[in-house]
């Protein structure tokens, strides 16, 4: 049984001019997600991600975003684990779990750079 859900891939390499520094995200290596619910059995679980996009106006916006990972079995022909393209339906409480755990990490967890609103609370989304 696997122990990690997939890792999203590393940019390839390349060489910098040298009259520029490697860029923040060559020097970090893989992406990793901002918090994992799971494995759970058959490898199901889900990732929350902290994404960057850039704006028209010339800024940066920071959001969330969810993965799911696929049910993972071990194809005794080939000998080898593979990713199921669909879920069982004893899939289905860890599912519902860790897309709630996900969801509450969300509403309760500030992205960096938010501002809280006057009373300290901040918004559930």
């Amino acid at each position: 049984m696997p122990t990690s859900m997939p890792a999203a891939a590393a940019p390839p390499a390349t060489a910098d001019p040298p009259d520029k520094s490697p860029s923040p995200s060559a020097e970090r290596g893989p992406r990793q997600p901002e918090k994992k619910i799971g494995p759970f059995a058959g490898g199901v679980g889900v990732a929350v991600w902290l994404n960057h996009a850039d704006t028209s106006d010339g800024g940066t916006r920071t959001f969330r975003s969810i993965t799911i990972a696929p049910r993972r079995y071990f194809d005794k022909e080939s000998n080898q684990w593979k990713d199921a393209a669909s879920y069982n339906p004893t899939d289905l409480p860890a599912l519902i779990f860790a897309l709630t755990q996900a969801q509450a990490y969300c509403y309760t967890t500030q992205l960096p750079g938010e501002a809280t609103g006057e009373d300290g609370e901040q918004p559930p989304f």
